[in-house]
C-alpha cells in the first residue's frame, strides 16, 4: 500500500506516534519498548503503526535520520566567512533547531534514550566543522582540534539536554550566547572579575 507521506492525516499520525515515543522514553529504555505498549499509549491499533514503521528501531532511525538531514542541510548552508561574520546568528540558527525540536533531543540525548545519538551527530559535524576551522586555521595542529572538538562536542550535547530538562524558559538566543561563551573563551568568558582573578592564580600556582 502506498503512502502519502504529505497527506495530513499521515503526518498528524507520525507526530502522535512520535509523542507516545517520547513519553515512553522519560519511563524505560527504547530497548524495552514495544509496539504494543507504544500504540497502547497513543491509542492507535498496531496495523496503523506498520504502516510507517517496521518496529520501534526503525522508528528511532527515522526520525534520528530525519534530524541529521537536517542538522547536515544547516551545516552545508554556512561558510567560514559567515561564522566569522556572525557566529552568535549562525549559533542562534542551531540553537532554533534544537528547539523546535527539542522534545525529541531531550528524549534521545536521556538516558533512557539512544546512547549512540551525540556520537552519530558529533561524527556529522566533525567533517564539516574541521574544514571550516581549516580555512579559518589552516596551521592548526590536528591532534590538539581533535582534543578541542570532542570537548565541543560533549559540552554542546550535555548543554542541550540541561536546557530542554532544566531550563526550559531559556530561549536560543540566550542559549546561543552562553554555547558562544564557553566555546570561544571557556570559563574565561562566563566568570566575573573575581572568578578571573581565581582561575589566575590557580593556573599561577602550578
Amino acid at each position: 500500500m502506498s503512502i502519502n507521506e504529505n497527506d495530513s492525516r499521515v503526518i498528524r499520525t507520525k507526530k502522535l506516534i512520535r509523542e507516545g515515543l517520547v513519553s515512553l522514553i522519560k519511563e524505560k529504555s527504547i530497548n524495552k519498548i514495544t509496539v504494543k505498549e507504544l500504540t497502547d499509549r497513543i491509542e492507535i491499533n498496531r496495523g496503523t503503526f506498520y504502516l510507517h514503521y517496521k518496529d520501534v528501531i526503525h522508528l528511532i532511525e527515522c526520525i534520528e535520520n530525519e534530524l541529521y538531514a537536517e542538522f547536515d542541510a544547516m551545516l552545508s548552508s554556512y561558510t567560514a566567512v559567515q561564522l566569522l561574520k556572525s557566529p552568535i546568528d549562525v549559533c542562534e540558527a542551531f540553537c532554533a533547531h534544537f528547539y523546535e525540536h527539542r522534545d525529541i533531543y531531550a528524549a534521545l540525548l536521556s538516558e533512557n534514550g539512544d546512547a549512540k545519538f551525540s556520537y552519530k551527530v558529533g561524527e556529522l559535524m566533525n567533517e564539516k566543522v574541521y574544514s571550516i576551522f581549516k580555512s579559518i586555521f589552516p596551521n592548526m595542529d590536528k591532534t590538539k582540534y581533535d582534543f578541542t572538538y570532542n570537548y565541543s562536542k560533549f559540552g554542546l550535547t550535555g548543554l542541550i539536554y540541561c536546557w530542554f530538562t532544566e531550563h526550559p524558559e531559556w530561549t536560543p538566543r540566550k542559549v546561543a550566547e552562553l554555547w558562544l561563551s564557553l566555546t570561544a573563551l571557556g570559563l574565561w568568558g562566563i566568570l566575573g572579575d573575581e572568578g578571573k582573578e581565581i582561575l589566575i592564580n590557580a593556573y599561577n600556582s602550578h
